[in-house]
């Protein structure tokens, strides 16, 4: 798989691909979802990332994606005063489903929002699957804006605080940041 795929920071030029391969990944009413509610900023174009396909050439490519066949975004936003990271999306071409390019794409930018100002890091995604790179069911204390499936909301601990020590307040809904 090294070999085949290469992962690269987002460029602004990306956006058209990242949007048609995250419609394709999620459906095009992905954006009515209560986690888009929090996304009302830029994703932080710095942390992003992009998984190409090596193997994709040119005359084969698609006209939107090109050989972008991942991405995974950031989006600022705060739990209490403790600015933030929402992850995601994590979108991958359906038929690279299962190859690794997404663990590929996780464990990069995680590595990488490790070393930055950041609290925490929610995910609303599958339960099984964020585990197994430090994920954790958010605690109770965490109110989120509108319906989810609690048990799809999940965090990692970026510092030295710990979300779930702060159980003891009551945190206000997630927001922005500005």
């Amino acid at each position: 798989m090294p070999n085949r795929f290469a992962i690269r920071s987002y460029v602004h030029q990306d956006e058209a691909a990242v949007g048609r391969i995250t419609q394709d990944a999620f459906g095009p009413e992905h954006a009515t979802r209560s986690v888009w509610q929090l996304r009302y900023a830029h994703p932080i174009d710095e942390l992003g990332l992009i998984v190409e396909d090596l193997d994709i050439s040119a005359e084969n490519s698609d006209a939107i994606t090109g050989r972008i066949v991942g991405s995974l975004q950031f989006w600022p936003i705060r739990i209490s005063a403790y600015p933030s990271l929402l992850f995601g999306p994590l979108a991958v071409k359906y038929y690279l489903r299962g190859l690794g390019v997404g663990r590929l794409l996780v464990k990069q930018a995680l590595s990488q929002i490790s070393q930055r100002n950041w609290d925490f890091c929610l995910v609303s995604g599958e339960p099984d699957y964020y585990p197994k790179f430090g994920f954790k069911p958010v605690p109770d204390n965490v109110d989120w804006p509108g319906p989810i499936e609690r048990q799809r909301l999940q965090f990692i601990n970026l510092r030295s605080l710990d979300l779930e020590k702060l159980s003891d307040h009551t945190l206000p809904v997630l927001s922005d940041i500005d």
